[in-house]
């Protein structure tokens, strides 16, 4: 109800209100003077009413017209409106032609039969609009088209021929001495109320055009009721309300007119100016896009071996637009590398061939500087010729010179690396869980005693262990694998080589873990310090200066108390206390360990003889420092006494922690740029718009797992009006690390990337921006590339003239088409040439020819199903395909299509275009065939026959033709 309210308020103070208010106050007026006569005869009122019924005759039929030609498939519905308003058209023509004073129409004229067929004309008009009126979505089946017209031309016609016998039972409507009858009076005032109703009705159908022609509509319908109220006053044919209630019907039938058929005719031309208007647009964003964006594009023609670049593919590499070479062989001689040559041609043929779905290669291009530089290049065919062949190749250039200079220095970081590992002075390996040798260096082949051209270890790195150890080694080693998690434990372990000469070779081993999972092993020959220990051992009276010399920290404990019995000067200065101190104090009380471990080192000396193992140890100043002690069970005075040699190992124990934290930070990031490259890799295989935001969701927490980040989408091709993408949410309240990556394209921006969180330093920081600026180039670069690709995809299947489909889309789409058609379900193929098209051309110019060209693509477009294929075949020939549709169905179609053409008219300065048509050769599949070149061979003999017949008609293909 709200909504009827607010319509009426529009219209009683728009345009259309103001001819209601106009007309609502001429017939308040009229009541309320005398009565008076306007015609002073019968014959000048004859003429002044013929004219009248007329125009709404004509109005009337292109009312139902609009109705038909206003929807490309129409409801049963619709079907009853247009056949209701020819309904009115008739019965207004033979209440014309009955009216008395006409000539005589079978039976003699009287007022009672004019009367009869003008109510039934007014009730069928207003019964056409009640039926435009309900505001739901007519269906668009017609199950019963047919029988509608049967319908109504059988209504038709037994309303003429009552109205021309004027049998007995049908009451009178006038008395030539009483004037109207009741029955007249009653009937008009009926007809009002179903006029106003009516307009209510249209008020609120939305789906009737635009507000105007609804309140068009609306004011017609009770214009139309007041002229039924006049025809209720009149006394004679002469009076005012007879005069202006047939003026009144002829402002509505105007009114009508207007809102149905000038609309209808508007409409096309509308849509075509704004579907002009929208590609006119589009073309500048994407002609922006292309110039603003940092990917080069080229066109290569194949056929006359032409290459294109883009002004961008010039700037890339320092080149004015123009400068490049066009023909393929002066690229080969001047601007692609030697060493590059034989790569580039290779994967080129490899995809012109069909065993690459594209063309990707790197290769180095002469830049204006006379420089070398890389370009990613990316290419697809885009064109064949009759036979198959390639005919055209289309394709982005991108510079990854910085990627190839950051790929160099890690190069040259590797190589130093390498270096180091081979000339360090301990020996080095590489080996694997299974214990196989993946690398070593000089030092530990010397170790060994192997040749140069020798293994070092064919069997495994196990091998090299005395046979009496190697079962014990190997399960330490396992047991140390397995208790390893994400703590720095390196594996420790002092291991008897299996030596040539049969000569035991004592070593130390130090394994980390690498990244990668293989390990890291230093081995360090201790065969003189075993000796050394040894012989300190046997030799007691060289303890004491032994004990005292060199710059080792050294302590002897007794095992038994736990307490220091002896330090030297070294062991004095390092730990900060007197000898007379150390020699009261324990050691755990230097010692940071849980006294049952002391006590379990302890005991392995004494069973073991020796013992070696790392500690930390505390000063006097209250420093922890991290050390390794060696132990030794000497004899001194008849007493079991342990001897310590300790070294202090915080500086190596600093460097290999920030080493390991070096590794891990190496992994983290390298882990991270893998997934960015996968991501890069993934986004250039995407062929859809619509499937960025999925693979972004699943691509990007794991290039920034440790940040919180979110990426906003917004472009037109997607279907949401933005998207994000969100990841991580720990540690995000408060971050130190806010930065944002915005992704700009030449026609705008088109999202933005932020990161949040808290990096460990200035390098982590940096790091993150460098990666959020690649995820940003690397999805805008995407975004770009898809689509200039269906840019390019799209302008190869359409015709540059007249917009239609071309003959590549024809050749593409045809077969599959025809495969699918059916007896049930029929194709029909249409051949057309325009007429005397030639002889246009040669009068008028080309510019004219090409007019009339886009235009008869205008109305084909406009009257043909979106089902259906319209394609330009060449010159002036058309091919028009119609999927379930027959011959019969087709060949109508088609001549609606020639009718519209023939009223087309051009004004030229110089003259008049028009009267133009076409003749058309029509074939239906699979009935007459079902393959396209014999197809189109019958079409076209059947519009060889329809010019020789006379040009300007449709001729469907027979079994003889």
């Amino acid at each position: 109800m709200a909504r009827l309210t607010t319509a009426l308020s529009r219209l009683f103070t728009g345009p259309s209100g103001a001819i209601f208010w106009l007309m609502l106050s001429l017939l308040v007026v009229l009541t309320l003077l005398p009565r008076f006569q306007i015609f002073a005869s019968t014959a000048p009122y004859l003429g002044f009413h013929s004219l009248t019924e007329i125009l709404c005759v004509i109005v009337a039929v292109l009312a139902a017209l609009a109705v038909f030609n206003g929807y490309k498939q129409l409801s049963s519905r619709l079907t009853a409106v247009g056949c209701l308003f020819l309904l009115s058209a008739g019965f207004d023509t033979l209440h014309l032609l009955t009216m008395p004073g006409m000539p005589e129409l079978f039976t003699p004229n009287t007022l009672n039969k004019a009367i009869h067929f003008w109510l039934l004309a007014r009730l069928s008009a207003i019964t056409g609009l009640l039926l435009l009126a309900p505001a739901s979505k007519p269906s668009a089946k017609r199950p019963t088209g047919r029988r509608i017209i049967l319908l109504f031309s059988a209504l038709f016609l037994i309303g003429a021929a009552t109205g021309m016998a004027q049998p007995g039972w049908l009451p009178r409507l006038y008395d030539s001495t009483t004037g109207l009858t009741s029955v007249k009076i009653a009937s008009e005032w009926l007809l009002a109320i179903m006029a106003v109703i009516a307009g209510l009705l249209l008020l609120r159908n939305n789906r009737i055009g635009q507000r105007q022609d609804r309140e068009m509509l609306t004011v017609a319908a009770w214009i139309t009721a007041m002229a039924e109220i006049c025809f209720t006053l009149y006394g004679t044919a002469n009076d005012e309300f007879n005069v202006i209630g047939h003026l009144y019907k002829a402002v509505s039938y105007v009114l009508i007119f207007r809102a149905l058929f000038l609309t209808h005719l508007r409409l096309p031309w509308q849509s075509m100016a704004r579907a002009q208007q929208a590609l006119t647009h589009q073309e500048q964003r994407w002609q922006l896009a292309l110039t603003g964006s940092e990917t080069g594009v080229w066109d290569f023609d194949l056929s006359e071996d032409r290459l294109f670049c883009s002004s961008q593919f010039h700037h890339n590499l320092g080149y004015r637009d123009g400068e490049l070479p066009r023909r393929t062989e002066h690229w080969r001689q001047r601007m692609i590398h030697p060493e590059d040559q034989a790569h580039v041609r290779e994967t080129l043929q490899a995809h012109l061939s069909g065993h690459a779905e594209y063309w990707h290669c790197e290769a180095r291009v002469r830049d204006a500087h006379g420089h070398w530089c890389w370009l990613r290049i990316n290419g697809q065919i885009m064109a064949r010729d009759a036979s198959g062949q390639p005919t055209r190749l289309v394709g982005t250039a991108l510079d990854i010179q910085p990627i190839r200079e950051r790929e160099q220095e890690l190069s040259h970081v590797r190589s130093r690396l390498q270096a180091i590992f081979d000339t360090a002075p301990m020996g080095l390996m590489v080996f694997n869980s299974q214990g196989e040798l993946q690398q070593h260096n000089g030092a530990l082949r010397r170790l060994l005693d192997n040749r140069q051209d020798e293994h070092p270890a064919p069997h495994g790195i196990w091998q090299w262990i005395n046979h009496e150890r190697r079962a014990e080694v190997k399960r330490h080693w396992q047991q140390w694998r397995q208790a390893t998690t994400d703590e720095y434990t390196p594996f420790r372990e002092q291991i008897a080589l299996a030596d040539r000469q049969a000569e035991e070779r004592w070593t130390r081993w130090l394994v980390t873990p690498l990244p990668e999972g293989d390990y890291l092993g230093v081995i360090e020959d201790i065969s003189d310090q075993r000796r050394a220990m040894s012989l300190l051992r046997e030799n007691a009276e060289l303890y004491r200066s032994t004990f005292e010399s060199g710059n080792a920290i050294k302590l002897l404990v007794d095992p038994e108390s736990d307490r220091i019995e002896d330090a030297n000067p070294a062991a004095v200065e390092y730990y900060g206390y007197s000898l007379a101190e150390l020699r009261q104090m324990k050691l755990s009380e230097l010692v940071q360990t849980p006294l049952t471990d002391i006590r379990a080192r302890i005991e392995r000396s004494l069973e073991s003889g020796s013992s070696h193992f790392e500690s930390r140890h505390l000063g006097r100043d209250g420093r922890v420092r991290e050390v390794e002690v060696f132990t030794a069970s000497i004899v001194r005075d008849g007493r079991q006494l342990i001897y310590e040699m300790v070294h202090d190992i915080s500086a190596r124990k600093h460097a290999e922690n920030k080493l390991h934290q070096l590794n891990q930070r190496l992994a983290r990031y390298g882990e991270n740029r893998r997934h960015l490259n996968q991501l890069g890799t993934r986004l250039y295989t995407l062929t859809e718009l619509s499937e960025l935001p999925h693979l972004l969701e699943q691509e990007l927490p794991n290039c920034f797992p440790e940040v919180c980040g979110v990426l906003a989408l917004r472009f037109e091709e997607l279907e949401e009006d933005a998207h994000r993408v969100r990841w991580g949410t720990q540690g995000c309240e408060q971050h130190t690390f806010h930065h944002e990556e915005r992704l700009e394209t030449a026609a705008g921006t088109i999202g933005k990337l932020t990161l949040r969180g808290t990096p460990e330093d200035e390098e982590d920081r940096e790091r993150l921006e460098r990666m959020a600026s690649d995820a940003a180039r690397a999805v805008t670069l995407s975004v770009i590339n898809l689509r200039l690709r269906q840019q390019l995809t799209r302008h190869a299947y359409r015709d540059a003239l007249t917009g239609l489909y071309n003959r590549r889309h024809l050749e593409t789409e045809l077969p599959s088409l025809l495969s699918r058609a059916t007896p049930d379900q029929p194709l029909s193929l249409v051949l057309l040439d325009l007429d005397h098209f030639k002889q246009l051309n040669d009068t008028w110019g080309h510019d004219i020819g090409d007019e009339v060209l886009r235009a008869i693509a205008r109305i084909m477009e406009g009257m043909l199903r979106s089902s259906d294929i319209a394609c330009r075949y060449g010159g002036e020939e058309f091919v028009v395909v119609m999927p379930g549709a027959s011959a019969n169905i087709a060949e109508r179609r088609l001549g609606m299509i020639l009718d519209r053409f023939r009223n087309w008219r051009l004004t030229l300065e110089e003259g008049v275009i028009e009267q133009r048509s076409f003749s058309a050769g029509l074939i239906e599949a699979p009935r007459q065939g079902q393959e396209m070149t014999q197809l189109l061979e019958q079409a076209d003999r059947a519009l060889y026959m329809a010019k020789r017949a006379g040009r300007a008609r449709i001729v469907a293909a027979t079994e003889s033709s």
